[in-house]
């Protein structure tokens, strides 16, 4: 199985500065790293929230229709973010989308779940599961398998990757979701964005991956599982022309703030994981 992971796409349908040359940097940027996203060769292209700016209708109809478009037509996964639902409700969103707002996929290779840790207000920006999702994903992990398990989530866990202990960096602090995830029993790996940095964080058997703004790094993570190991690596669509378009329209986007340094270090681009083998059985918790 092969996945291709965006971060925050932060597709913005309006700008503080209305000049034509800013708009056309905007609209160049974003057609040519959708493409580019959209030409690689995976089972699933998932978008780990903050797809949109604002959250209105025609952002998420931009994207919708480039995927719809896509030749061949790619299997899209988008869990919410913050921004997306800075306008409408998410139950507006999922029916424009046709998303699940949570739901999980048994793929041969491995499972993939895809969390909502949203808010539906704007002026509080940290993450969230609620008791519905909370009683679902406790029944999820409760089972026996030697598949790896990985979950899509905006926010990350509190304490875990880069930023998550600053103010509404993370889910809430007081939402403790480890001991439902340590109860996994084989090897785990939670992708979120919403921080703009890279960073890669091991806790016992999971792997916390998230991932920078797409402004910012226009990356793609890719995650390869096959029987032996999982392999998540980071494929730069980064040039000389996206560098120029983003530079013009980037100090456009209201409410947003290039973040230094946020390809990480080094051992944020790459993580290759060995399966345990465990069927039947769980493995001893550290």
């Amino acid at each position: 199985m092969k996945l291709a992971i965006i971060g925050d796409l932060h597709y913005p349908q309006q700008l503080t500065d209305l000049d034509q040359t800013v708009a056309e940097a905007r609209d160049a940027f974003f057609e040519r790293f959708i493409d580019l996203f959209l030409a690689i060769d995976a089972d699933y292209h998932i978008s780990i929230g903050d797809l949109t700016h604002a959250g209105e209708f025609a952002e998420f109809e931009y994207i919708i229709n480039k995927v719809e478009s896509s030749s061949p037509r790619r299997r899209f996964l988008h869990v919410l973010g913050n921004h997306d639902t800075y306008t409408h409700p998410k139950t507006d969103i999922i029916a424009l989308t046709g998303q699940q707002r949570y739901g999980i996929i048994e793929d041969s290779d491995a499972i993939i779940l895809l969390l909502d840790t949203a808010r539906e207000i704007r002026e509080d920006w940290s993450g969230t599961i609620d008791e519905e999702q909370l009683v679902w994903l406790k029944s999820q992990l409760n089972r026996e398998t030697d598949k790896p398990l990985l979950v899509f989530g905006h926010h990350p866990l509190h304490g875990t990757t880069a930023r998550s202990t600053e103010e509404m960096m993370s889910m809430d602090p007081e939402l403790d979701i480890w001991p439902i995830l340590a109860n996994w029993p084989g090897i785990g790996f939670y992708f979120n964005g919403h921080n703009h940095i890279h960073s890669i964080v091991r806790k016992e058997r999971w792997h916390f991956i998230q991932t920078a703004a797409i402004p910012d790094v226009p990356a793609v993570r890719i995650v390869t599982v096959n029987d032996n190991e999982v392999n998540v690596e980071t494929v730069s669509l980064a040039n000389d022309e996206i560098t120029n378009w983003t530079s013009v329209f980037a100090g456009s986007l209201y409410d947003y703030e290039p973040f230094p340094n946020a390809e990480g270090d080094a051992d944020a681009i790459q993580l290759t994981v060995i399966r345990p083998h465990t069927v039947g059985k769980r493995v001893a918790q550290k």
